[in-house]
């Protein structure tokens, strides 16, 4: 499914970015990244942290595609989204970020001991890749967007 048939379908909204947005989103995913290395925070928060850095990532993108996710099932459809801007190579990395996404509210809301250090150290590592990978697409494809990054 496209993002234009996603948009038909009320999945994604229409959505008009502007350069300060991609800033702020972007200011999201660093503070985000900046969480996740503390060492004196649980392995939860810092994978959320991580995720969360991702996720603010891969919104911004979304954005200058010209489109957000609705506030029901926002996460699972910014990585929908994302499926349809994002080459094949990206496919494991978005299956790791919608595992996380379930994770996270388990570990956010339900359960403690919910991640191992490991699969913090997996996630901060794709997260840092991904978000620095968005920025340099942003720049690069959205020059006027991406002016400030």
């Amino acid at each position: 499914m496209s993002l234009e048939d996603l948009c038909k379908f009320g999945k994604l909204q229409k959505h008009k970015t502007s350069a300060q947005e991609i800033v702020d989103l972007f200011g999201v995913a660093q503070r985000c990244l900046k969480d996740a290395s503390q060492d004196s925070i649980s392995f939860e928060l810092r994978y959320i942290s991580a995720y969360q850095a991702a996720l603010a990532a891969g919104e911004a993108l979304l954005c200058c595609f010209g489109c957000t996710a609705p506030k029901t099932n926002y996460h699972y459809m910014v990585w929908e989204g994302l499926r349809q801007i994002l080459d094949n190579s990206f496919k494991d990395t978005l299956i790791l970020f919608n595992d996380a996404r379930s994770k996270r509210g388990d570990a956010f809301y339900d359960h403690a001991d919910v991640t191992s250090e490991t699969e913090y150290k997996e996630l901060y590592k794709e997260s840092k890749i991904f978000v620095e990978y968005v920025k340099n697409r942003i720049k690069k494809e959205f020059r006027e967007l991406g002016k400030s990054l």
